[in-house]
């Protein structure tokens, strides 16, 4: 949690009475997860209130996640950086004392200790530290190697048939578009029809007209990220199988590959970020088989 967005969750808060507040949603090794703590990440992932019935189980996974790392930590006696710690909690404060509260008195009320505010605020500083003990520099570069195009700012030129789905789509609708692309694609295989005559025919992007042709990319360019990460998989000419995205389904074809030029240390920071998310989520799935989570 970022200290700056106390300036968005004190108004919301004053919404919730510190019994509701306090009351608990779930136990994770005896340690409980609150209303205050679910509405905490509500509010600061700006969840609107007619999706939270949706969303809210995610985010109560999302805390329970958080609480397994952060126990995990513990027992690595893995602490975060005194000092910075104690700069985050000053921001904190000075946030809510810049909305006229006095954060001694506000967060008891509200169910949200200070100790869960230092709790919060140090989980991400004590991460860090683990993660740059755990992540080696073979790690990294056998990484870049595997990665290399992602990375080294390797530019691909795409076409791509791309497939609209309801905004809220079955699997019934998923399969269907699948197949529609698993055809075409099976089509211009055998020399039935070229990939950009079946993009003037059949794709629903406004690319269509230019037979599918989407232009250079770079890794974290115009297309969804899912799409992205199939097209730099692929090799010259190659045509991807049929890539799902949150605004429908898409076959890409890579027609020229420009190389990068960037190095190992250009972007040691990025990989190691990745590295992080992934070393975060192996721990979570590791942490979680052996937790008591007790639902309320």
């Amino acid at each position: 949690m970022s200290p700056r967005l106390l300036f968005v969750l004190v108004p919301f808060l004053g919404l919730l009475g510190a019994d509701d507040a306090a009351r608990v949603i779930v136990k994770v090794n005896g340690t409980a997860i609150t209303a205050g703590d679910v509405g905490f990440i509500v509010a600061t992932r700006n969840v609107k209130p007619e999706e939270r019935a949706e969303r809210e189980p995610k985010l109560i996974e999302e805390l329970i996640d958080r609480q397994v790392v952060r126990e995990f930590l513990a027992r690595r006696k893995i602490a975060p950086p005194t000092d910075e710690l104690a700069y985050q909690i000053q921001v904190a404060e000075d946030v809510i004392k810049k909305h006229g509260d006095d954060p001694a008195q506000l967060l008891p009320k509200l169910g949200y200790t200070s100790e869960r505010m230092k709790s919060e605020l140090g989980l991400p500083l004590a991460w860090q530290i683990y993660a740059r003990q755990t992540i080696t520099l073979p790690q990294t570069r056998e990484y870049f190697e595997q990665h290399r195009m992602e990375l080294d700012g390797t530019q691909i030129r795409v076409r791509q048939i791309f497939l609209e789905l309801p905004s809220k789509p079955d699997e019934a609708d998923i399969a269907a578009k699948a197949k529609t692309l698993k055809d075409l694609k099976g089509q211009i295989a055998s020399g039935k029809i070229t990939f950009q005559d079946a993009a003037k025919k059949h794709s629903e992007s406004p690319t269509r007209d230019q037979g599918g042709e989407v232009g250079l990319i770079g890794f974290r360019g115009k297309l969804p990220a899912p799409v992205s990460r199939a097209a730099f998989a692929l090799k010259m000419n190659e045509i991807s199988e049929p890539v799902i995205s949150p605004f429908g389904l898409h076959l890409v074809q890579v027609t020229e590959i420009v190389p990068g030029d960037l190095s190992l240390e250009d972007v040691r920071p990025q990989i190691f970020d990745r590295l992080s998310e992934q070393l975060w989520t192996d721990t979570i799935a590791r942490e979680r088989k052996s937790a008591k989570i007790e639902r309320r």
